[in-house]
């Protein structure tokens, strides 16, 4: 007997899931099947890999030992497929791209050109899963205070902007006509706040709120620009708005005092894709292209001058 790929496989799926039975699930085979296999295994090696127990398996050191080894293995074996598969490309195959639904997205797309194939994909867990396995080249992702992005060593990353939440407030609020307002302000306030992900920002914006003595009540919750607006304009709502864009009628866009609540948007790429080689002219272009929409949207440009540039690209 020699051990092969699906043997190693057989080993790593029965720890991690501490039972034959939920290994066997796992590998679409029965149990019996599986529990043949792990003692061909074992007696080839001369060793036992588990001890069984009354709540399933338990590895043995010798078991600890084999398991991190292929683990290892399985994950070289990954690399390999995945090279020698970019290696085989045409060396005009696009790049593959996903991210947040931010400006930064299309405009990291148009810095691409053609050569480009892309999709919007919010969740940071996704994300991360779809780079670290080499189904994406590149994404522009997202990292709230309190959250942040845990991404595997062959994934680079760049700080692109980072952004200030301004408060969206009705028209007819006490300090809808002011410069800025103090979070505080808004503690009696109804909120319309996205679905609550792995991003952290509802969890970002809750301590935030906690700091300044009050917990928010939310009323609403929407994902959908459209309808948190017509909340705002029809329920009195208050909610986060990102600062670049028009403020439609009925709504007041305010800066919140001392930028309490941001986001990070980052850059990250596989540092084995050849997208890496075009990583400082590609932010140079997203930046050009973020400054343009900054000096479109009124109240951003506002407080980008007064001193918030410093504050958006400091590293």
């Amino acid at each position: 007997m020699r051990l092969e790929v699906r043997h190693l496989e057989l080993v790593v799926a029965i720890a991690d899931c501490g039972s034959l039975r939920k290994a066997a699930a796992r590998l679409h085979l029965t149990q019996p099947a599986v529990t043949t296999q792990l003692k061909r295994i074992e007696d080839h090696l001369g060793g036992t890999l588990f001890l069984r127990t009354a709540d399933g398996v338990k590895l043995t050191p010798t078991g600890q030992d084999f398991v991190q080894e292929a683990r290892s293995m399985l994950t070289q074996l990954v690399t390999l497929e995945r090279v020698t598969r970019r290696n085989t490309q045409s060396p005009s195959a696009p790049t593959r791209l996903a991210g947040i639904p931010a400006y930064h997205f299309g405009l990291l797309v148009g810095a691409l050109k053609d050569n480009v194939t892309s999709r919007t994909i919010k969740e940071t867990g996704t994300l991360t899963a779809l780079l670290t396995t080499g189904e994406l080249d590149i994404a522009v992702m997202r990292q709230f205070p309190g959250t942040p992005l845990t991404l595997p060593p062959n994934v680079g990353h760049r700080l692109l902007t980072r952004e200030p939440l301004f408060a969206g407030v009705p028209e007819q609020h006490p300090h809808a006509q002011g410069p800025e307002i103090g979070l505080e302000a808004l503690a009696d306030d109804k909120w319309v706040m996205p679905e609550p992900d792995d991003s952290g920002m509802n969890a970002h914006f809750a301590r935030e709120c906690a700091a300044v003595g009050f917990e928010q009540r939310i009323a609403h919750f929407s994902s959908e620009a459209h309808v948190v607006l017509t909340l705002i304009r029809e329920s009195g709502a208050v909610c986060p708005l990102y600062p670049v864009g028009g403020t439609p009628p009925g709504v007041a866009r305010l800066p919140i005092t001392g930028n309490p609540l941001v986001r990070e948007v980052v850059l990250a790429w596989r540092t084995d894709a050849p997208v890496a080689e075009e990583i400082d002219d590609l932010c140079e272009q997203v930046a050009a292209g973020y400054l343009k929409l900054v000096e479109e949207s009124e109240v951003y440009a506002r407080w980008w001058r007064a001193g918030g540039e410093a504050f958006a690209l400091s590293p």
